[in-house]
């Protein structure tokens, strides 16, 4: 795959990424306005959070391990024995599937059971995820299509999936809550994930009649092994979750309002992940994982040091920036209506150390891909150890003097480490890598922004604007952000020229026009 095809690539799951969250944010608001703020709602929120759970874990296991044991074992042994291999593990997956949902189905409260909300809420929400089970399923199967559609490269498909989901549940409350009321939103979410199926149905019967033929199978020469190396990826993505369940716990012991501040700031902070690291990245992977699977290793080195380098341009502007700016940015993004400046203050409070975690959160990922591509996911998996329960004790630490901004300051913290640990054990996996080129790369990069930043400060302290209104806001927002950003420009082609140019390559090759 070509920096072009790579670029494109990255494009369309950039588009499909940014569609996917504004339905996501237009989701949220007609929920609020259909069913409020209520015990229902509360319900709700909980069953899909087991739904959604269930789907990341899977997600996380089937694209981190399909990728390189296909790419491995068609190097290895050829492509007909790649292709039994995957239609065992879908095998197996597919019977788990289907166990997990006819307990879920039959017993809804076992899992409602750890939310301790009150019977109320609890048989409501009980209800809600017995009409939700089928979304397990489905949404496993799309999790397989998936990794198998982003093994060859094809990446319009899984990366619509998102749009498909949230314009079910926008269907079904839009078409049903006057009838149904919430379980209308249930009926939503599995229409969402059967839509997910069907949207890459067509393409994942294209690709699988290329090898050879969709087959049921059970059994192959390496599937003990792949199940091994399955169980430290599934546990360290099953960690990742209990540091979202432990955020929301500790959160929500503080007054009200507070834990709804942190999902409004965290939903920020995630965003240049959603728009800018993963539709690199996705494409990116197993192109990575080929190099890796082939023994060429120094070009896989090579691949991670030109993509940390791009990284490291878009995302240090965008941490300096979320940092400064975080009580401007939550002002136009949420100061309206019931959200007042108090709200706004709670919002911005976490934003700043969710901004300041969006270059480390950047590296880290493709630290985590880059050994997933070499198979070393026990690495992964003592990192997100080490990770999970740093978090809990900064957590404790930070929570009774900063309340839900010392829940974002632990999470700004684990993420650097969780970044130290893996650029450990890359190193010692691959001694081709040099960490003094890398943090020489980094640290000019950093240099470029923090100059920036100190620039677009300049104009923005003189500017008469009252940044509590969302004009005033938007404002100082616009100024810093174009002195900024052609200081940075300006100050990186110096400093790091040879990154410059792979971005600007980059950007040059979004181009949807046909090659030549």
């Amino acid at each position: 795959m070509s920096i072009r095809q790579v670029a494109r690539a990255a494009a369309v799951v950039a588009l499909f990424g940014i569609l996917s969250r504004v339905l996501g944010f237009v989701r949220e608001i007609v929920l609020a306005g259909v069913y409020g703020a209520t015990a229902d709602t509360d319900a709700l929120v909980n069953a899909l959070f087991v739904v959604n759970t269930v789907a990341a874990v899977l997600l996380y296991v089937l694209t981190t391990l399909m990728i390189p044991v296909f790419q491995q074992e068609r190097e290895r042994e050829g492509a007909q024995s790649a292709w039994g291999l995957i239609w065992a593990i879908t095998g197996w997956i597919g019977i788990v599937l289907v166990v997990l949902t006819s307990i879920v189905a039959i017993f809804p409260e076992l899992p409602i059971w750890f939310f301790d909300m009150g019977p109320e809420r609890a048989a409501i929400a009980s209800e809600l995820l017995r009409i939700m089970a089928p979304a397990l399923m489905l949404q496993g199967f799309s999790a397989m299509f998936t990794a198998i559609l982003q093994v060859h490269g094809r990446f319009a498909g899984p990366a619509a999936v998102g749009v498909a989901f949230n314009a079910g549940i926008l269907t079904g409350v839009i078409l049903g809550a006057g009838s149904l009321g919430i379980t209308a939103a249930a009926w939503g979410v599995a229409l969402g994930a059967l839509l997910q199926v069907l949207l890459q149905l067509p393409q994942f019967i294209r690709e699988s009649r290329a090898g050879g033929g969709f087959r049921v199978a059970m059994s192959h020469p390496r599937l003990g092994s792949v199940a091994v190396l399955a169980i430290p990826v599934a546990a360290a993505s099953i960690l990742q979750q209990v540091n979202s369940f432990t955020d929301k716990l500790f959160a929500s012991s503080l007054e009200a309002g507070r834990n709804a501040a942190l999902s409004f700031a965290n939903a920020l902070g995630s965003a240049p992940r959603t728009v800018l690291l993963f539709p690199l990245l996705t494409p990116l992977f197993p192109l990575i994982a080929r190099f890796f699977a082939e023994r060429r290793r120094d070009e896989g080195v090579d691949a991670f040091r030109r993509a940390a380098g791009i990284l490291a341009l878009v995302s240090i502007p965008l941490s300096i920036l979320m940092a400064l700016g975080a009580t401007e940015i939550s002002q136009v993004a949420f100061g309206r209506g019931k959200c007042d400046s108090a709200c706004v203050a709670e919002i911005s409070a976490p934003l700043v150390f969710y901004g300041i975690a969006v270059w480390g959160n950047f590296i880290g990922y493709l630290l985590n891909r880059t050994l997933s591509a070499g198979n070393h996911a026990r690495e992964i998996m003592i990192a997100t150890i080490i990770t999970v329960v740093l978090t809990i004790g900064l957590d404790l630490v930070f929570l009774g003097p900063l309340e839900q901004a010392g829940l974002a300051l632990a999470s700004a913290i684990a993420v650097y480490v969780n970044t130290g640990i893996t650029l450990w054990f890359l190193r010692r996996r691959t001694p081709q890598l040099s960490l003094r080129a890398l943090g020489v790369q980094q640290g000019r990069i950093l240099g470029a922004g923090l100059a920036a930043g100190v620039v677009a400060l300049v104009p923005a302290f003189l500017m008469p604007t009252d940044s509590s209104t969302f004009w005033g806001a938007a404002a100082w927002l616009m100024v810093v952000s174009a002195v900024g950003g052609v200081a940075f420009v300006a100050i990186a082609r110096t400093v790091a020229p040879r990154e410059f140019a792979d971005a600007r390559s980059s950007l040059r090759n979004l181009s949807f026009s046909r090659r030549r």
